[in-house]
């Protein structure tokens, strides 16, 4: 009897040590992916009001306090309480998808019937619009929590990091230096761990200059690809939403969410005619057997981008020692640099663009046209903003100002240049430095020698990843650009450079709090 109890014993030993067992992990907040806090609430060791609860704390403890910020212009009053709805659905029904119960910070250019939507400026401070922009509400149908609303650049006219609502953002890298626009509130706020993942809009740099200056992942989608229905305006030409996130991966999970045709912004019927694969199928050697070209246009001549230069060059090594087939020396024949200021159709569009959005916001709408905020006076001086309010005042009609006309032809034309020359070499992408300096300091304008407009101009998409550190240890990134409609092969590439490369760090001036590492 005993022998055989013994056998038994021993035979269940041996098994339990044949049997694989489940792999314990923990991750700390700052560095938590989607999956990985999907992973935790599965595991029971985390609930999406728990991490709302935590956010919060980081937000407290940094953006009014401790190094300031100053990335927040509003906090979701109701955020705890739909984060409770969400583990109460999750456990009654499972989850809606990747996103259920994440928390997202949106700029502060995105409608939010729930909360103001004030674009940085006093007149719209303290006024919501009627209805939800479309991405919110495709977000909150894809059950995310959008925990706050991100400071931004006024009106998301100008590179600086400030706004009459919301004061001065302040880079966590370096809190002398400038967090990049005008989507800067959003890039510190995920850098700085406010929320998950985050959205931004683009109609200049606006994504991927605050990707580039918070080492986070920049992506700004096709033209068409992404409805900006219910998103304060500057061009109906080059306007997009864009997403900011710490991994590809992410990115992809959130720019899933928000694709789509929508009635109420009629480019994404393009989308209806190009056809883009799964965004989210991101193998780890999405690198190997790729082909990849260098846009040697885009490496600025000037002296001061030549150590900048040098960071980039090295992470072409990279993708070669990675799998990707780099062809270098590419292109378009044109000086893109010096062509760029005349490709920008902003201050022409601005006006007609505005009042249109204007009969969306709703009859609580704080002006009835462009022209009444104009006349208001409250608004920034000086700078970007200041010269394009008045050029849009002048501008006249659209269909025969010869100007706007011509610019309108010029990026027609270049980016007809870039997908053929992508065409030529039968590449997938080109990539290149997004901008060859770091920061400038706070209050001076991220632009001049750090522009690069050649994406939002053409309609092209994007993606911006860390490439390294400059000498003030400043981040830098590789811009990686596409065919139109080409996302998910960019995806697939910027995975791939970004598990290889392994360059994004947090922010000192932001350490985890207690709690915040979760076994």
């Amino acid at each position: 009897m005993r022998s055989s109890r013994f056998a038994l014993i021993l035979a269940l030993f041996v098994l339990s040590l044949a049997t694989p067992r489940a792999q314990a992990r923990s991750f700390e907040l700052t560095t938590a992916s989607i999956a990985d806090i999907q992973a935790a609430v599965d595991a029971g060791k985390l609930t999406y009001e728990g991490l709302v609860g935590l956010y919060l704390k980081r937000i407290d403890a940094y953006d009014k306090k401790g190094p300031r910020l100053n990335a927040i212009i509003t906090i979701n009053p109701r955020a705890v309480e739909i984060a409770r709805e969400m583990d109460a659905e999750r456990r009654a029904k499972g989850r809606r998808g990747p996103l259920h119960g994440i928390p997202m910070v949106v700029k502060d250019n995105i409608d939010t019937a729930d909360m103001p939507t004030t674009g940085g400026n006093e007149v719209f401070a303290g006024n919501r619009p009627a209805l939800d922009a479309t991405v919110i509400e495709k977000l909150r149908q894809a059950g995310a929590i959008i925990i706050a609303k991100a400071n931004m650049d006024e009106m998301a006219q100008s590179v600086r990091g400030f706004s009459t609502v919301g004061g001065q953002i302040l880079n966590p890298y370096n809190l002398a230096k400038n967090p990049g626009g005008s989507s800067g509130g959003t890039g510190v706020a995920i850098a700085a761990s406010f929320a998950t993942v985050g959205l931004g809009t683009e109609t200049g740099v606006s994504v991927r200059s605050p990707a580039s200056n918070n080492a986070l992942i920049g992506v700004v989608p096709s033209r068409g690809l992404v409805s900006r229905a219910g998103v304060l305006p500057i061009s109906f030409t080059q306007d997009r939403v864009g997403v900011h996130a710490k991994t590809t991966a992410d990115a992809a999970v959130v720019l899933s969410a928000i694709r789509g045709f929508d009635a109420d912004d009629l480019a994404t019927s393009e989308s209806l005619e190009q056809p883009v694969a799964d965004l989210t199928a991101l193998p780890a050697n999405s690198l190997r057997g790729v082909r990849v070209g260098v846009l040697r246009d885009m490496f600025r001549k000037d002296q001061e981008a030549a150590a900048g230069n040098a960071i980039i060059e090295k992470q072409l090594a990279l993708l070669t020692a990675n799998g990707a087939i780099v062809i270098d020396g590419l292109s378009t024949g044109t000086d893109l640099v010096g062509l760029m200021p005349s490709l920008r159709v902003n201050s022409y569009e601005l006006r007609s663009t505005f009042d249109s959005y204007l009969k969306r916001r709703g009859p609580a709408r704080p002006v009835q046209s462009f022209a009444e905020l104009f006349n208001s006076g409250k608004w920034l001086k000086g700078g970007v903003l200041e010269a394009r309010f008045n050029d849009t005042m002048k501008a006249g009609e659209l269909n025969t100002n010869g100007e706007y006309q011509a610019r309108l032809l010029n990026q027609k034309m270049m980016r007809q240049q870039l997908v053929a020359l992508m065409d030529r070499y039968g590449v997938a992408a080109l990539v290149y430095p997004m901008k060859s300096l770091g920061a400038p300091a706070v209050g001076a304008s991220d632009d001049g020698l750090r522009d690069n407009n050649l994406v939002s101009t053409a309609g092209m998409p994007a993606i911006v990843v860390p490439a390294g550190w400059d000498a003030e240890g400043l981040p830098l990134a590789l811009e990686i650009m596409g065919r139109p409609f080409s996302d998910a092969t960019l995806l697939k590439i910027a995975n791939g450079y970004e598990l290889a490369s392994k360059n994004r760090l947090s922010p000192k001036t932001v350490p985890p709090l207690a709690g915040e590492t979760i076994q």
